[in-house]
């Protein structure tokens, strides 16, 4: 009788094969039928014991497809190692009562060899059966074994197709994934550690194959894959899971030892690899998780790697162990992205307004349109958490219509109560894929009846100018309409005058990184001050972002800053908000009563 543990593992070997593809089963029919003329019997079978049946997934001269375990004869089989032959079903006790012999088949005679795996695992028979009394012979019943034995061979042939990686002959990902299934089916309460390596920069890899051809890089992939065996010991089997990733799984190591065998690899990959005529060397990176070999755990274990190493790469780090806050927070990021558009079908958005002043008068001057999202599971979320996620997706330029037309309906509203007053409104560089952009702003302009000059365009600065040719001439359109374009957070990144020029720009805000702060930075005053002076020089009005403290109000005062904002002067506030602070700074303070 199987115990538990080894009826699991052929129940999951069973799966990770997919021996009950039908597909399967007709590749093996020729076998079959051979097997019924080699021996003269008027039925054949291969039968897979499954968890509660048996399945004859080809079969010759009988009409069943399946039986219950409890009712197979070849359960009994597939615990021998050589064949089960009974001559006559009927004067054996365990099989006189069966209903495949006291039902209307009537079988009498039954021989069965085991298929069974290279691994060691029986997953069933090649079976003959007889209505009459018989017996093999001992050639014929080494026969049926090689016959058996062709049987599993063709069974791993067939489902290895789609399983080894060509480069490298190594196993897979799909292979990999089938292998944690049996795992997991098999030592489900055990612990092991899944790695995840990165041994080549596949920029540097396309780089090379487009230099040397595809021959070379594959011989650097060949070279690669064959260093990860040398380190490994022969009992872990090594999978190539992508391009240039390779991963396996270790039994029984502590972190210590995980990390001091990652030293070992990382020592032996980084030595130079030859491309063509070339010395390269491999990078390494590796994502490590430890994981119960339980059904579930094992089915995430790729995924949770992939964290891992992600964080390695963005890192540079030769090892990351699985972290659950970062995964936590990648979810979290995909979740935004994917309730977005259902949240902009449901009203979740708003805008807020944060008025900016003209240092000149101390007057609020325009309000920037602000983007807000209460979603109704996770609450508020800043805007510098979801505007990142839904900036990578197809959903940020319907985004960014959806705040153009309701910043235009308010700005239309501000001049008949504010006139004069204006509207900011930032731009992303997804917006400017579209070539239309301009014309439908233009349109909604008109129809909110708006002159261009009472609107300002934000976009940041960067070199995404270069990578989107349909920006330039859009943003020229924008400004020889009398739009104002704004350059955002300068200072914080990519900040070069040079490439102001190109760009039909007004103002230049100042990033808030640069102005919090300033009165306690002399670093800071050194930057801001120099990019006020310059930016005067050139022709640009300036506006300083993040204004907290009276200090550095006065410091961008001296400096001669036109413009600032900043929760100092007025946080973010609702549209009735900000029409009751501009009246009263236009209304000037409260006249003092006579005095008697």
């Amino acid at each position: 009788m199987l115990d538990r543990s080894q009826d699991l593992e052929r129940i999951a070997l069973i799966e990770a094969l997919n021996v009950m593809d039908p597909a399967l089963g007709r590749s093996l029919d020729p076998i079959t039928e051979l097997a019924a003329f080699t021996f003269g019997t008027p039925i054949a079978l291969i039968s897979i014991v499954d968890a509660d049946s048996q399945q004859f997934i080809s079969r010759v001269g009988l009409a069943l497809e399946r039986t219950d375990r409890h009712h197979s004869i070849c359960s009994c089989a597939i615990e021998s190692t050589c064949i089960l032959q009974i001559s006559d079903l009927r004067e054996d006790p365990r099989f006189r009562d069966n209903p495949i012999v006291t039902g209307p088949e009537r079988m009498r005679f039954y021989a069965g060899a085991p298929l069974v795996t290279r691994s060691g695992i029986a997953l069933g028979t090649l079976c003959l059966m007889d209505r009459e009394p018989r017996e093999l012979s001992g050639n014929e019943q080494r026969q049926l074994q090689t016959l058996a034995r062709i049987v599993v061979n063709q069974m791993e042939l067939t489902m290895s197709v789609g399983r080894r990686e060509p480069i490298s002959g190594l196993p897979n990902r799909q292979q990999f994934q089938a292998d944690l299934s049996v795992l997991s089916r098999r030592d489900g309460a055990s612990r092991f550690t899944g790695v995840l390596l990165d041994v080549f920069d596949l920029q540097s890899a396309n780089d090379a194959g487009q230099a040397l051809g595809l021959k070379p890089v594959e011989s650097l992939l060949r070279q690669a894959a064959l260093r990860v065996q040398e380190v490994m010991s022969d009992d872990v089997q090594v999978y190539h899971v992508a391009a240039t990733r390779f991963a396996f799984v270790l039994r029984d190591h502590s972190h210590d030892q995980v990390e001091a065998l990652m030293g070992r690899l990382r020592e032996r990959m980084r030595r130079p690899l030859m491309v063509g005529s070339i010395p390269m060397s491999p990078q390494f990176h590796a994502g490590v998780c430890d994981f119960h070999a339980d059904p579930e755990e094992a089915g995430d274990l790729v995924r949770k790697c992939m964290v891992a190493l992600n964080h390695a790469l963005h890192a540079d780090a030769c090892v990351c162990w699985y972290s659950a806050d970062r995964d936590a927070h990648l979810r979290r990021r995909y979740r935004l992205a994917s309730d977005a558009a259902r949240g902009l079908a449901q009203d979740q958005f708003s805008l807020v307004y944060q008025p900016r002043y003209d240092l000149s008068d101390d007057q609020p001057v325009s309000a920037e349109a602000l983007l807000r999202w209460t979603h109704p599971m996770l609450g508020p979320i800043s805007p510098g958490e979801f505007i990142p996620v839904l900036e990578c997706t197809a959903l940020m330029p319907q985004l960014s219509q959806w705040v153009i037309e309701h910043a235009f309906a308010q700005a239309a509203r501000w001049q008949q109560q504010l006139p004069g007053f204006a509207m900011s409104i930032n731009l992303s560089p997804r917006d400017f894929d579209n070539e239309q952009l301009w014309t439908g702003m233009a349109e909604r302009l008109r129809m909110h009846g708006l002159a261009p000059t009472q609107i300002e365009v934000e976009i940041t600065e960067g070199q995404w100018l270069h990578s989107h040719p349909a920006a330039l001439p859009q943003l020229r359109a924008m400004a020889a309409a009398g739009v104002r374009i704004a350059i955002d957070d300068f200072g914080s990144g990519y900040s070069n005058f040079g490439y102001l020029s190109e760009v039909p720009i007004s103002h230049i805000k100042v990033d808030q990184s640069l102005v919090t702060g300033l009165a306690r930075s002399r670093t800071a005053r050194l930057k801001v001050e120099a990019i006020i002076k310059l930016a005067h020089q050139l022709g640009y009005r300036t506006v300083a972002e993040g204004v907290e403290h009276e200090g550095e109000l006065s410091l961008l005062r001296l400096w001669g800053c036109n413009e600032a904002q900043g929760y100092y002067l007025a946080r973010p506030m609702s549209a009735e908000a900000v029409t009751q602070l501009v009246l009263a700074h236009r209304a000037g303070p409260p006249l003092e009563p006579d005095a008697d």
